[in-house]
């Protein structure tokens, strides 16, 4: 082996380990095993990559079995920089095996040329001329000169007929004869023909004038029809949209007197009586107030009995009272609702607003307690 330089070649398959084979048979074995690793690399598709893990690692194996039995020395360098390249080999086909599309397949494969026979037309012969393209011509050369005949002869009856109409006529036989010369050789000049007796030019807006009074009529008809049917229709719609929710929650110019269905001085002493701020609303209107919600709102109790209860809301609770309203209306059993008070001093003060009923006398009336929320 001495004989042979670099050894690593000897090296490519671990059959150096067995006795019974030389240099020559090693390196024969090695050189084909390197050759259809070669082969099998230069066809890039899946199935050639599986076909070349086994021979990457066989010589992977020869040459790692040679670096692990021996000593870590300067000698080998071959072999360590063979054993790391086929280590990259290994490594850069697993991750084209992983990347690359199953349908993917670049061969070798050579294209075959097809030689078609080619005719060169001898000296003698004669091409005909294509027959597609001179009937075309043919066809379009008569269409024209018919249609150009047409029009020579139309000009020819008006120019004949313009004529006799303004010459009189003889009578006898000269009547033909002068009728031939003047067909045959009297050309009327364009200024004749243009300034011919024709009609006036009226234009197409004058020749529609005595429209024009019957369409203003008939506009201004449908103009006040139109009005009147979106006047009516705004009202109704308006008196669709004021439903009795919204004249419920409407600020009167006279405050709604209703009566309480018991007696006024009892339901204040009741009221007076809870711990917290209280009010009994009714239809909207405020019927009795206790001096902890006068307090709370810092407004005195005459100018909050016989109000409307919106106007102690700041505007954002507006929606939730009137949603609670609507329940109640409905039928529904809405027993608190959150509220935002506003003092006289514009401050405001979110509260919890709770729907209690009492009864008096078989007499139910709903007394609103209101506590305040931690926030």
């Amino acid at each position: 082996m001495s004989a042979y330089t670099p050894s690593f070649l000897f090296d490519f398959t671990f059959f150096y380990a067995f006795s019974g084979l030389d240099n020559t048979q090693l390196l024969f074995i090695g050189m084909m095993i390197l050759l259809l690793e070669l082969s099998v690399h230069t066809r890039l598709s899946k199935k050639y990559l599986l076909f070349s893990f086994p021979l990457t690692l066989f010589l992977l194996g020869g040459i790692g079995l040679r670096v692990a039995t021996s000593p870590i020395s300067l000698t080998y360098i071959f072999h360590y920089i063979v054993f790391s390249l086929l280590l990259l080999v290994l490594i850069v086909d697993h991750r084209l095996y992983l990347f690359i599309p199953a349908n993917l397949d670049i061969t070798d494969k050579k294209t075959k040329m097809e030689l078609k026979k080619i005719s060169l037309p001898s000296f003698g012969s004669v091409h005909p001329e294509p027959t597609t393209t001179t009937s075309k011509i043919r066809s379009t050369k008569s269409t024209f000169f018919k249609t150009f005949s047409q029009s020579l002869s139309d000009i020819k009856q008006n120019l004949t007929s313009k004529i006799n109409k303004s010459i009189p006529q003889p009578t006898g036989a000269t009547a033909q004869s002068s009728q031939q010369d003047v067909t045959s050789s009297y050309i009327p000049s364009e200024d004749y023909i243009e300034h011919e007796d024709e009609p006036p030019f009226v234009h197409p807006v004058e020749r529609q004038a005595d429209k024009i009074p019957t369409t203003k009529k008939l506009l201004s008809t449908l103009e006040s029809r139109s009005f009147d049917h979106l006047d009516s229709k705004i009202n109704r719609t308006k008196l669709e949209e004021q439903s009795f929710l919204d004249s419920y929650l409407t600020t009167p110019d006279q405050p709604i007197n209703e009566p309480l269905p018991v007696d006024k001085s009892l339901i204040e002493s009741i009221v007076q009586k809870i711990d917290e701020s209280a009010v009994v609303i009714t239809r909207g209107t405020v019927k009795a107030v206790n001096t902890k919600f006068s307090s709370l709102v810092n407004r005195p109790v005459s100018d909050i009995i016989n109000h409307d209860f919106v106007n102690f809301l700041a505007p954002e609770a507006f929606f939730d009272f009137k949603s609670h309203c609507s329940q109640r209306l409905a039928g529904e059993s809405s027993k608190s609702f959150p509220v935002v008070l506003l003092t006289k001093k514009h401050k405001k003060i979110r509260m919890k607003a709770t729907v209690k009923p009492v009864n008096i006398h078989g007499e139910q009336v709903e007394i609103t307690i209101f506590k305040e929320l931690n926030t």
